[in-house]
C-alpha cells in the first residue's frame, strides 16, 4: 500500500521547520523527564492497528520509540506509522528508520503534520489477498483490472489503461467475491461513482464509491470480518 493516500499533509510553515518543530517538542518533554505517551496507528493490509508508545529519546533527527509488539511488526511492514500526541492539534506522519521487533524499538523520521483521510471512511476498507480480477463496465464497454480493497461502500481498483470516467452517469463493477458462509466464491455486479483516479501513468489507481444492495451489502461485511480474522491471525504469527 502506498500510506500516502491514507493522510493529506497539513504544513504548518514549512516541511523543515513542522519537524524541527516536532522533535524539539519531544525532545524538551523527554529531557524534562517526562513520562511521554503518545498512540500509533498503522492500516495494516487496511485493518487500524493502534497501541501506546513510550518516547525513548530524540537524536540525529530520529525520534525513537518503545512500541507494542504487533505495532512494530506492521511498522516493519509498512514503513511507516501515524502518530497522537496531546502536544499537537494534528496527526503526525513519520516514516521508518529503523525496526527491532524482538526489542519492540523503532525509529522514526520525515515527521509531518496530516489529516487522517482513512478515518473519514464510513467503514474499514480491507486489502484483498491476493487480489481480485474485476471488470468495470460503462456505455457498452468493458475494462479488467484487479481490485485491491472493499469496504461495504468502496473499492480500490489497479488498471493499466486509463478511462475517462469522470462524466460517466452509469458505471458498474462486478467480481468474483468468496463468501466464508457458503464455502464457494460469488458473483457480485454493483452500480459504482468514481470517486478518483490517482497516478500519472500505468498502472492507475481507481477510487468508487458503491451502492450495493441489501444481499451483497451483507456478503461484503461476512468477508470483511473474515478478513479482519485473517489478518490479526496472521499479525500475531509474526509476532510469535
Amino acid at each position: 500500500m502506498d500510506f500516502t493516500s491514507l493522510y493529506s499533509t497539513r504544513i504548518q510553515t514549512s516541511f523543515d521547520d513542522d519537524q524541527a518543530m516536532i522533535l524539539d517538542t519531544f525532545l524538551e518533554k523527554h529531557s524534562a523527564k517526562e513520562v511521554l505517551k503518545v498512540s500509533l496507528t498503522n492500516y495494516f493490509n487496511g485493518l487500524p492497528i493502534m497501541y501506546p508508545a513510550t518516547i525513548l529519546g530524540v537524536e540525529r533527527g530520529n525520534l525513537d520509540l518503545d512500541v507494542n509488539s504487533q505495532q512494530a511488526v506492521a511498522i516493519a511492514t509498512d514503513h511507516y506509522t501515524l502518530i497522537r500526541t496531546k502536544l499537537f492539534p494534528h496527526p503526525i506522519a513519520a516514516n521508518v528508520q529503523y525496526v527491532n521487533i524482538k526489542k519492540h524499538m523503532v525509529s522514526l523520521n520525515k515527521l509531518c503534520f496530516v489529516e487522517v483521510l482513512a478515518e473519514k471512511r464510513a467503514a474499514v476498507r480491507l486489502d484483498l489477498d491476493p487480489p481480485a480480477r474485476a471488470t468495470i463496465q460503462f456505455d457498452g464497454q468493458s475494462i479488467v483490472g484487479k481490485l485491491m480493497d472493499i469496504s461495504t461502500n468502496g473499492i480500490l481498483m489497479v488498471i493499466d489503461e486509463y478511462a475517462a470516467l469522470e462524466n460517466v452517469e452509469e458505471i458498474s463493477i462486478k467480481f468474483m467475491l468468496p463468501d466464508p458462509v457458503l464455502m464457494k466464491q460469488t458473483l457480485i455486479r454493483v452500480p459504482a461513482t468514481l470517486v478518483g483516479v490517482v497516478g500519472d501513468s500505468s498502472p492507475y489507481r481507481y477510487k468508487f464509491k458503491i451502492m450495493p444492495e441489501k444481499h451483497q451489502e451483507q456478503l461484503i461485511s461476512r468477508y470483511s470480518f473474515q478478513r479482519q480474522v485473517e489478518i490479526i491471525r496472521g499479525l500475531k504469527e509474526l509476532v510469535d
